[in-house]
Formats: structure tokens, C-alpha cells, sequence
């Protein structure tokens, strides 16, 4: 066999073996002499669509230029290559990033080694890359001795060159830069020590070559050539010329390739959606089938004569340990907030980085194999491989079956499926459209149906997606959570019963991408479990929490094996307490692989517990274990079959073969003490589909069972990067042949669910609300009604009180434009310095609202006043009086009043508090529902020790359906009053109290004119006061009424601001009472207080080290068998004896 021969010289070291197709794109030489300067030309013809390949540059240079200026520290190169830059996606921003930081890695680590030589880095198809700037900015030192050298089509390298040579941040990095053009070949742009531009096209080897010999010295010299995207454009054998040709520029080179690759069949819907794209740009993939997976490219480097080659998709990368820290990829989540995770990987897994060496030292260092023993997810889950057949035997007895939809209504993605009631029908509902969040609908059924229109959720709920649907295990359907945005999560929760939707307890703090299943508790009672998801850009809900229909969520313990935190794993139920767990992303964005058995922990009818178990007995094939582990996935039995559908796994895209699996074993329960562990097997499932039936893009689907065993699949889609959307069109059904489809599926029409009516007598869990104590309205004829009450430490609301013209100056038109006009501000405002310096009097603060005072700058919706401290001052309860005085009816407390505040809010709702004082609330100005407790409930309403404000959250959020809400507290029995303007509540001392706005439908905030009678007084309804008194006194409050008005509108409607003057009275000594000079002006009890200082004491005696004088010390020093006493108390006796002291003082209390 002849020896290879010379392509240039004899003392050449670049060569072409005999027959390769290199020599296809090496032009024939030609001396030509330009403007007196002999040069050779050596050029080909352009491509027809080398016009267009440069054109991607622009769009690719834009999208790193936004990428740039949120992700990368400066100097700032992007920028100056693009006209302006528009900001991107949050998903193209971190394609973007991930692309650079990778080419930035390989730079790094050829950089960093020391090979005794000069460096030169080439970068193949540069575009505007600013690569070789952003490197000698900020990392000048590791460059010395290093030469970079852009190549491109001559036309782009010469605007590059026209950019650089105007921006003073570039060309002053540059040194000893070649005269422009003189005494060298034209086609080199831009010559200095560092940098050099050359235009060439790459097809063109032989003048390649001969322009960088006129640049660096190759041979002597270590190599690192880059190509980003550059080769997929070129033929592939010209592609495949350059990296064979660059494999003998030097003994020691590197090749980066960074380009699109396949890792599925050429009809998965997205690698479709890329490839269209770029073909009608005229730019098509030409190596994306040639090259599709990580063996061909192997093969590809190891022709071109490459010894050690690294290939993983930049996916893979994005979890490799040797390229980000998981604090590093977390830390990118307070860039921007992030939650396009399924088309982040997806683009990901379609691109693949490829480091090739000729030598034997290669670049990157040595991958970490990590035993599969070591879970990332866990330190004791295991999957077991097996090298036999990953097919079920039975995986083509399933099929799928299309069917179109006319309209755009499954058009949708990241919604949530659920059965429509008493009917073989199933609905999605929300998700992401083209345009937006959706708060609609699609409904299918078979077509032979003719059932009632079927009535599903109501968009007044609100657009969402990332949300759960599930139905109970009673058949009840329950919506949970989701986000508008991924920095809106929410946190309503929704129960159907029958036809209607209740507003149920919402979550503790909103939830998205999590997982919910249905659990039967004791006592026959229907609850769910709510495990994993994200609770902001930034955070993965910690807690698992429990919904049981009465008392709503609460947080459940972890007993046994704790898995890590993830969000969108599969959380499956297997029975009616215990399942299974796995997958799921963790919070650094990596895929869980740990695989674990949970069961609820259930004691003396209580659930104490949710207990995990890791599991070592899931039997997978090599193939299809690393797809098992998945984020994003639906799931569903059908018969003894646990299938596993869609999503994205550790590798990213999942190939058509794995995109369907099922699970097989034991699925009945097991026990705490239960020591065999259950058996499982992973298979594929590869249903068939006919020729006309298009594949369906199982990425943000739903899907549910039907009654006759079959599954449809509804929605999915994703935004697929920068190449466009792509959404299912129409409904498929998974469905096992031998049973075959009964009937063809059709979308029909639906109708909306109308919600309970503001005064419905039905509360969240749907059956009917607990009577309330109603606390009626009545009208003073003296001061014994009000005397009894205090005595009897009763609520009272009176009406018809006389407080003095301070309450009508709030209703003035003059004041009511000085505050709404300050209030309307939708921007957070910072308080002004003059609203917090001490207490105001009252009669500053109503002289000053007659100017636009900075006073009202407070961020809405909660503009408050609250520093109305009434003075011991003569003079200033004078002035007082003239503006707000006590009706005569109250005048008794007047010399046990501690302090009187003015309380002006808009649409505000105020958490469970309570005082050691009596509190009287004068409610000028909007209608407000307010909720009583007893102090007996004092320990049920969650106070914190020394609080006097509880942590338990009993306010319903409002939405477009229904009103501020309070939840039921179980176990308590509450008063609730409904106050109009002019009404005075009284709240006893000790009692607890909330309130919120009755909601109106109107979005108005100007507050009409009020009329004043002459002579000042307030005008008189008594036929509405009488009818809104004798009200049924047997009727419960179910705490969403609206009360009367005299013109058939909400006082809401009217009356956006809420104001009230609160005044404090002592009915203790005021040595008995401790007062707190905050906002709240909250008095507590002073025995309380210094009982916990003497808890603080009783700690001491019992923790700290036991005291004995010197003399004693000394004494004790002398005896036999001093080393044996012990300095303090065990912390154990310790505990026990002041678990008896606790005893002690619970027996003495009820002893009362």
C-alpha cells in the first residue's frame, strides 16, 4: 500500500491519505499579483447558500448578545455585533449560556495544561463569536503565549474586522497588529500577536492551510480547534475532510465540535420541528442523520485519526460533576425565573459536544463513574440491569389511535386531565396555549354517546398550568395549585361535587409541578397526599402535606429513609394508602434516579406518618434503565400493567422505543415489619400505530382511563427553543388490541360550572356549613345593654351611635380625593419619614389630610394610619373631642381608655389577634365580615408563645368567583359580625378576632358622595335598619353574606377604602397589664409576661451547671470519689421533670 502523500511540501506534516475526498474541496492554485502584491489565488465558489448560512450568524449572535448581558459578567462583547439587543426566552438564555459555557470549558482546560508550547486556538465557522476578546479581558495572564484565529466566509470576517477595529475595548487588547494589508494576502482580514481574522471558506483545505501558515507556526505548537454549528451547514464529507485534515495540523491537537445531533427517529416532534426550521431557512442539518448518535460521531474522530474522544449531549453535560457544581446550576435560577424544563432539555439532548485528542494526554479530565449503587437521588437506591431483551412479550398488543380535532381547543400543553361525572367523558383543563395561560376546557367522549352536555370547570378559577388534577377515591374531583408564571405560584385548591366546584383550603404556599394522589384515611374519610413541586423559581417544597376534608392541609412526618426534594417525579398510588416514588428533577435541575416504596404510618385511627422505603428490586434492561427515571411523566394501569408514558429522562429526549414503559410486580400493600421485599420488572411498550395516525408528542400531556380500559391522551406541546411551537393537534388513544376501541372519540362541546352564590349555606368540603353564632345588630337605649355585655365579656355590634363629625370628615368629597388619589398608586411607595416618627395625634393627621401629605404614601393594597395615641394631655383629649367623641351610651369607659386609632385600609384582611383590652371598632367607611373567638379556643388558633398575633393562616384568598373567605377551625365555635358603616362592634378582652372585605364586583375606586343631613347627624334608614335586624335569628352565618343596601349594590362597589377608629379600654388595673407601643397598640397580660421570664428561671435550674461556693468546691475537691460527681443534671431527668412540672401546672389550671 503506498505511503500517504504531500498535499503542499515535503516538510509538510499536514496530509491527505491517497484517495481521500478531501481533495474534493482543495482548489487549484493560481499566482496572481494584486495592487503590486504577489498572492495566489486559490478560492473556490461559493455555496448557493452561503448567503444564507451567514445569516444564521446575525440570529445567533443576537441571541448570545441577550444571553450575555443577564448571564455573563462583563466586559460585554456581544453587544457590539447586533443593532440591538432584544431580550430572549428564559429557555434560550440558558440553551445559550450552556452552549457557551461549554466551548468555554474546553478552552479553559486547553489553556490551563501546561504542554511546554505555544497555543493557538482556531474557531471554525467564528460568525461574531467574540471568543479570543472575552479571554484575553478577563483571563489576559492564562493567555499569554496563546494566538487565536477566527476563520469565516470572507465577507463576514471582513465586517467583523470593520466592528473591532471601532470598538476601543477590543482593539486595545490587540498588540503589534500587521499593517492593513499590506505585503499579505487580502483574505487576512485582521493580523496581531494575539488575534488573527482570516476569510476562507472551510470547504476550501489547501487555501486554509496556506493562510494559516502565513499567520502561526502549526507544527510547533499545541491546537485547539472549534467548531460551533459550522459543520452541520457544510456537505458532509467536506465536514468530515476538515476534522480528518485538522488531526494532522500538529502532534498535539484538539478538535471541539459543538453541533445538532438525533437522538431519536426523524419523526420525533421536535428533532421535525428543528430540522424544518433550519431547512426553510435554506441552511438544512446536513449531519444531524449522518451523525445521529454519540457511536457514529466516536467512529466519525476515530477515522480521522483521533485516540482519546469524549461525546456527550449537552444535556449529559449539564449533570456532569466535572463541568458544573450543583450550587452552580442552582445559582442560575436567580438570574431569571426558569421552569421550561422539558424544551431546555430537549434542545439539550439534540445537541452534542465532542472532544476529540490526537495525543496522549487528552484535554478534559477523566469522566466519574459513578456505581449505580450511589444514586444521585439517595445513598441506599438501587436498579438492577440486565442484559436480555427490554421487550415485554405482550408490548404490541398496544396501539394508538388519532383522531383530529376541527378546532384549537386541545391545542395546550402542561394542563391537567380529569373525568367529567357520570359520564365516559374526560376534560383538560388550563395549561399554556399560543398566547397564553388558558382558564378553558376541551372535552372528548365517544361519538355514540349522546349524554347532557358536560359541565366542567369554570374559567373564573383562572388560566394556569403545572397544576394536578385528580379524582378521589369517593369519585370527587380536586384541583390543586399550579402557576401562571414561574414566579406565580398559586395555592387555591378546588373540590367538585356533582355539577359545582367549591373553593377548598388552600395550600400553606403555592405549588406548581408537583404531585397529588387520593388516599382513603380512617373512618372511610377521602383525602390526598401533595408531594414534591416548586414553591418559587428558587425553592422545591420540602414538605409533604396531607388534605383531609375538615381540617384541610397539614404537614406530614418523614419516617424511614428520607428521599431527596424534586419536583415533577412520579408520585404513584397503588392502593388506598402506599405507593411508589420515582424520578422527579432535583433542585439543581437533575434527574432523580432513586426508586422507593412510600405507605402512610397509621396509629390508633390516626395518621401519623408517611414512610419511605428505598427498593432494590427493579429489574430493567441496560436499554431502558436509563429512561426510566423521568421528569414530566404521565402515568396509568391497565390491567396488571403500571405504564409509564412521555416525558424527559437522564438523557434528556427519550427515543420512540422507551418513550412508552411498563412497570409489572407485586402492587399489593406492605407492612412496617415487612422483610421481602416486592419484586418489579421494566419493559417497553411499542404500540403501533398506523400509517396515517401522526406520532404524538408525549411532552406536557395528560392523560386519563377510560371506562373501558383504554387511555387517552390529551394536550402536549412545547415551545421547541427558538424553532417555533408545537402542540397535538386532536386526541390519541392507547388502547390494547385485543380489546379493541368500542367507539371513535370525538371533542364536544361543554359548558361552564356555576359556582356557589355568595350567599351559599355550602362550604369548601361541599356538604353544608357548621351554624355559626350570628352577633345581630341592635340599637342602644342606654348604657345598660353595653354595661352587661362588658360584664359578661359578650360580643356586641350596636348601630345608630352618635360619634362625633370626626367620623364624617371621612367621607367628605375634599378628603376623599387626597386619599384615593394617593392610594391608587399601583408601584410599591416607601413610607414617608413623617408617617413614622412616633404618634401622631389624631388632629394632625385630620389636618393633614386636607393637603396631599406624604403621610398616605404607603404601598397599596394596605394603606394604613394606625399612630392615634390618645395623650394624657388635657389640651389634646380637648382637641380629640372635637373631632371624635364616645356616644354617650359608651361614656362609662371613657376614663379606662388606653389608646383610640384611626385604621384606613383598601381591601385588607387582618390575621387572628387578640388583646388584654376591651376593644370598641366605630366602622365609618366600607363593610367588613369579622370573626370572633372565644378565649377558651385561645390554644386551637395557633399563638406563638408571647405572641398575641396567631400563625394559623384561616383567610381564603379572594378570586374572580367568590369573596375573602374564612376556613373553618375545628374544634372551635366562633361569633361573626357583619359591620356597615356606622356600626360599633365591641370585642371582649381575649377574644380573638379576624376580618375581611366583603368583595364587590366592581373594580371602582372612587367613593360617591355621601349626603349629610343639616344638622350634622348621619341619616336615618330605619326600614333597613329593621329589616336587616330581624333577620332569622335561627339562621347560621355561613360568613358570605352581603348585606342590604339602599341602591342594590355592594358597599364594596362604593366604597373601596375602609376605615375605622378603634378604641382600647382596660377593664384590669393598669399594674395588671403590659402594654406593646406598636402599630397594633396591643396590651397582654402582665402575669403572662413574667410567668415566661420565670419559665426562663425553672430552665436554669434544671440546665445550667450546679453551683457550689469555693469552700464547698474545696471541701468536695478533698473527698473520696470527687471525679465522680456530675457537673449539671442529665438533660434526660431534666425532661422528665419538667414534663411533670408542665403536668403539675395543666392540673392547677383546670383545677380554675
Amino acid at each position: 500500500m503506498p505511503g500517504p502523500v504531500s498535499l503542499l511540501s515535503s516538510n509538510s506534516r499536514m496530509i491527505l491519505s491517497p484517495g481521500s475526498h478531501s481533495d474534493d474541496y482543495a482548489a487549484k492554485a493560481f499566482p496572481l499579483k494584486k495592487n503590486g502584491v504577489k498572492y495566489v489565488d486559490d478560492t473556490m465558489p461559493l455555496e448557493k447558500n452561503a448567503g444564507l448560512i451567514m445569516a444564521t450568524n446575525n440570529s445567533t449572535t443576537a441571541l448570545k448578545a441577550s444571553t450575555e448581558r443577564l448571564y455573563l459578567s462583563r466586559p460585554h462583547f456581544y453587544k457590539s455585533f447586533v443593532k440591538e439587543v432584544k431580550r430572549a426566552t428564559p429557555a434560550i438564555h440558558r440553551g445559550s449560556w450552556l452552549r457557551m459555557r461549554a466551548v468555554s470549558w474546553v478552552v479553559r482546560n486547553f489553556l490551563d495544561r501546561a504542554a511546554g508550547q505555544r497555543k493557538v486556538i482556531i474557531n471554525f465557522g467564528c460568525g461574531y463569536d467574540p471568543l479570543p476578546f472575552r479571554w484575553l479581558a478577563q483571563k489576559g495572564s492564562l493567555c499569554a503565549d496563546t494566538k487565536f484565529v477566527d476563520v469565516d466566509y470572507e465577507l463576514l470576517i471582513e465586517t467583523k474586522r470593520n466592528i473591532i477595529m471601532h470598538q476601543p475595548e477590543m482593539i486595545d487588547l490587540l498588540h503589534a497588529i500587521a499593517p492593513d494589508k499590506t505585503g499579505i494576502d487580502p483574505s487576512i482580514a485582521l493580523d496581531s500577536e494575539e488575534y488573527a481574522a482570516i476569510g476562507c471558506d472551510l470547504r476550501n483545505i489547501r487555501r486554509l492551510e496556506r493562510l494559516l501558515k502565513t499567520v502561526v507556526d502549526l507544527e510547533q505548537a499545541s491546537v485547539l480547534c472549534i467548531a460551533e454549528d459550522s459543520t452541520t451547514f457544510m456537505p458532509v464529507k467536506a465536514a468530515d475532510a476538515l476534522i480528518w485534515w485538522s488531526a494532522g495540523l500538529s502532534s498535539d491537537v484538539t478538535f471541539c465540535l459543538v453541533e445538532p445531533s438525533s437522538p431519536d427517529q426523524p419523526d420525533n416532534p421536535f428533532t421535525r420541528k428543528m430540522t424544518d426550521h433550519y431547512r426553510g431557512l435554506g441552511t438544512p442539518l446536513n449531519s444531524i442523520f449522518e451523525y445521529p448518535y454519540d457511536r457514529a460521531q466516536i467512529q466519525r474522530f476515530s477515522n480521522a485519526g483521533y485516540a482519546h474522544i469524549d461525546h456527550q449531549s449537552l444535556w449529559e453535560l449539564w449533570a456532569d460533576p466535572r463541568f458544573l457544581s450543583p450550587s452552580q446550576r442552582m445559582k442560575l435560577d436567580h438570574v431569571e425565573p426558569f421552569d421550561d424544563w422539558e424544551e431546555f432539555a430537549l434542545w439539550a439532548s439534540h445537541y452534542c459536544l465532542v472532544v476529540a485528542h490526537n495525543g496522549s494526554q487528552p484535554v478534559l479530565p477523566s469522566k466519574v463513574l459513578r456505581p449505580r449503587r450511589d444514586s444521585i437521588s439517595s445513598d441506599a437506591s438501587d436498579i438492577s440491569a440486565r442484559t436480555s431483551s427490554p421487550c415485554n412479550p405482550e408490548s404490541e398488543h398496544f396501539a394508538f389511535w388519532h383522531y383530529s380535532d376541527p378546532g384549537d381547543l386541545c391545542q395546550r400543553h402542561h394542563g391537567s386531565a380529569y373525568p367529567v361525572p357520570d359520564q365516559d367523558a374526560i376534560a383538560i383543563f388550563g395549561g399554556k396555549g399560543s398566547n397564553s395561560y388558558l382558564s378553558t376546557s376541551a372535552v372528548c367522549r365517544p361519538r355514540h354517546l349522546n349524554d347532557e352536555t358536560p359541565v366542567v370547570l369554570p374559567p373564573e378559577v383562572g388560566g394556569r398550568a403545572c397544576h394536578v388534577m385528580i379524582s378521589l377515591n369517593n369519585g370527587d374531583n380536586m384541583l390543586v395549585g399550579g402557576r401562571r408564571s414561574p414566579s406565580q405560584p398559586l395555592k387555591d385548591c378546588w373540590l367538585q361535587k356533582g355539577n359545582t366546584w367549591y373553593r377548598i383550603h388552600d395550600l400553606p404556599e403555592g405549588r406548581y409541578r408537583h404531585r397529588l394522589v387520593p388516599v382513603t384515611l380512617p373512618g372511610n374519610v377521602f383525602g390526598a397526599i401533595c408531594f414534591g413541586g416548586k414553591v418559587s423559581p428558587t425553592k422545591v417544597a420540602i414538605d409533604v402535606l396531607l388534605w383531609e376534608p375538615l381540617n384541610g392541609w397539614r404537614v406530614l412526618r418523614i419516617f424511614g429513609s428520607d428521599p431527596k426534594p424534586r419536583f415533577g417525579p412520579n408520585f404513584v398510588c397503588l392502593g388506598f394508602n402506599h405507593g411508589l416514588l420515582f424520578g422527579g428533577m432535583r433542585q439543581d435541575g437533575v434527574i432523580c434516579q432513586g426508586f422507593w416504596r412510600w405507605k402512610l404510618v397509621i396509629r390508633d385511627n390516626e395518621v401519623l406518618a408517611l414512610r419511605f422505603r428505598p427498593s432494590h428490586a427493579l429489574d430493567t434492561s441496560i436499554g431502558s434503565y436509563q429512561y426510566f427515571a423521568r421528569f414530566g411523566a404521565s402515568y396509568g394501569f391497565v390491567q396488571d400493567y403500571l405504564l409509564i408514558i412521555g416525558g424527559i429522562a437522564r438523557g434528556g429526549c427519550i427515543p420512540r422505543t422507551y418513550e412508552i414503559l411498563s412497570l409489572t410486580g407485586t402492587f399489593s400493600t406492605w407492612h412496617d415489619d415487612e422483610r421481602r421485599e416486592p419484586s418489579f420488572r421494566v419493559s417497553t411498550i411499542e404500540a403501533t400505530r398506523s400509517p396515517d395516525c401522526p406520532r404524538p408528542f408525549l411532552i406536557g400531556h395528560s392523560t386519563r382511563p377510560t371506562q373501558t380500559g383504554a387511555y387517552v391522551i390529551l394536550g402536549g406541546g412545547a415551545t421547541c427553543f427558538n424553532f417555533g411551537d408545537y402542540f397535538n393537534r386532536g386526541i390519541w388513544v392507547l388502547y390494547e388490541k385485543e380489546a379493541g376501541l368500542s367507539s371513535d372519540w370525538i371533542i364536544v362541546p361543554s359548558q361552564a360550572s356555576k359556582l356557589p352564590q355568595v350567599h351559599s349555606e355550602w362550604d369548601y368540603t361541599g356538604a353544608r356549613r357548621k351554624g355559626g353564632i350570628r352577633v345581630d345588630p341592635i340599637l342602644l337605649t342606654g348604657p345598660q345593654e353595653f354595661n352587661k355585655a362588658v360584664r359578661l365579656s359578650q360580643p356586641l355590634l350596636m348601630r345608630g351611635l352618635d360619634c362625633g363629625p370626626g367620623a364624617r370628615l371621612w367621607s367628605t368629597p375634599s378628603l376623599e380625593n387626597v386619599l384615593l388619589d394617593e392610594i391608587s398608586l399601583e408601584q410599591e411607595i416607601i413610607p414617608a419619614p413623617s408617617a413614622s416618627e412616633g404618634n401622631l395625634p389624631l388632629t394632625q393627621l385630620l389636618e393633614e389630610a386636607d393637603i396631599p401629605a406624604t403621610i398616605f404614601n404607603l404601598p397599596p393594597p394596605s394603606v394604613k394610619i394606625k399612630k392615634c395615641a390618645l395623650s394624657p394631655d388635657k389640651h389634646e383629649e380637648a382637641q380629640l373631642a372635637n373631632q371624635f367623641r364616645l356616644p354617650t351610651e359608651l361614656s362609662s369607659i371613657e376614663p379606662l381608655i388606653t389608646s383610640v386609632q384611626l385604621q384606613i385600609s383598601r381591601k385588607t384582611c387582618h390575621q387572628l389577634r387578640y388583646s388584654a383590652t376591651g376593644t370598641i371598632l366605630f366602622h365609618q367607611l366600607g363593610t367588613r365580615k369579622v370573626l370572633l373567638s372565644p378565649p377558651f379556643n385561645q390554644s386551637k388558633l395557633g399563638y406563638a408563645p408571647g405572641s398575641n398575633i396567631s400563625d394559623l393562616n384561616i383567610l381564603c384568598d379572594p378570586t374572580l368567583l367568590q369573596e375573602h373567605s374564612f376556613y373553618t377551625i375545628p374544634g372551635t365555635s366562633t361569633h361573626v359580625a357583619l359591620m356597615q358603616p356606622g356600626d360599633a362592634l365591641y370585642v371582649p378582652p381575649f377574644w380573638s378576632r379576624a376580618s375581611v372585605v366583603l368583595r364587590g364586583s366592581s373594580r371602582s375606586i372612587r367613593t360617591p358622595k355621601t349626603r349629610i343631613d343639616g344638622d350634622g347627624s348621619s341619616p336615618s334608614a330605619p326600614e333597613s335598619l329593621r329589616a336587616f335586624i330581624n333577620l332569622n335569628k335561627q339562621t347560621p352565618i355561613t360568613g358570605n353574606e352581603t348585606p342590604p343596601s339602599s341602591n342594590g349594590k355592594s358597599d364594596l362597589e362604593l366604597n373601596p377604602l375602609d376605615i375605622t377608629f378603634k378604641v382600647s379600654f382596660r377593664i384590669l388595673p393598669p399594674s395588671a397589664l403590659v402594654t406593646t407601643l406598636d402599630e397594633n397598640w396591643s396590651a397582654e397580660l402582665k402575669a403572662y409576661e413574667d410567668s415566661r421570664r420565670d419559665l426562663e428561671t425553672v430552665m436554669k435550674r434544671f440546665t445550667s451547671c450546679i453551683g457550689t461556693s469555693a469552700g464547698e468546691r474545696a471541701t468536695q475537691d478533698r473527698l473520696a470519689g470527687a471525679d465522680m460527681l456530675l457537673e449539671q443534671i442529665p438533660k434526660d431527668v431534666a425532661k422528665v421533670y419538667l414534663q411533670r412540672l408542665g403536668k403539675e401546672l395543666l392540673m392547677k389550671a383546670e383545677e380554675l
